[in-house]
């Protein structure tokens, strides 16, 4: 009866899960498409879309709060958020395209695993799930320490890795969410 209380509650909010996931694919593809010369616009978008999935991150926490024992660190990784997007628009352009490296470097590690986390909490649902969404997010996290190891070694190629790593995140947060709403469904 509680699992199902639980199931029911949680399931709900599926929507908020899929936002962040396309917010997070968006600029992983357009950090793939755009030249490396646009790596300061990209840090300020970045900021700016931090902010947005910080917010929704924090909904679902709360509105997930009576249902999702979890809850707790959806709303740690919310404030991360929040606090990680308004630090960078504070800082002058110069500074923010390379602390914008390590701050996603930083971000995805941190998001990954939460997701590992909450990916194991919902494995008695669908294994075989788990264990696809684990590998797409350890890519997550092997392509955010090589963007935190040489963000400046990386050169050129620093923009492509952002935008692997947030793909792969993206992809994770995405299949999440409609695992999610089938849960709902049954």
């Amino acid at each position: 009866m509680k699992r199902n209380f639980i199931l029911a509650g949680v399931t709900r909010y599926w929507w908020l899960l899929l936002l962040t996931g396309l917010i997070c694919l968006g600029f992983g593809v357009w950090s793939i498409c755009a030249p490396a010369q646009a790596l300061p616009i990209l840090a300020v978008v970045f900021a700016i879309g931090l902010l947005a999935v910080g917010l929704f991150d924090g909904i679902w926490g709360f509105a997930t709060s009576n249902y999702n024992p979890g809850w707790g660190w959806d709303v740690c990784m919310a404030v991360i958020d929040i606090v990680a997007g308004i630090w960078m628009l504070t800082m002058p352009a110069q500074e923010m395209t390379l602390t914008f490296l390590y701050i996603v470097g930083i971000w995805l590690i941190f998001a990954a695993f939460s997701g590992i986390g909450m990916m194991f909490s919902v494995s008695y649902y669908n294994p075989f799930a788990t264990f696809l969404a684990v590998l797409l997010l350890l890519a997550t996290l092997v392509f955010s320490f090589w963007l935190i190891i040489s963000p400046i070694g990386l050169g050129v190629m620093a923009w492509m890795w952002v935008g692997i790593a947030l793909c792969c995140y993206g992809v994770y947060r995405i299949s999440l969410a409609f695992k999610v709403r089938n849960l709902r469904r049954r």
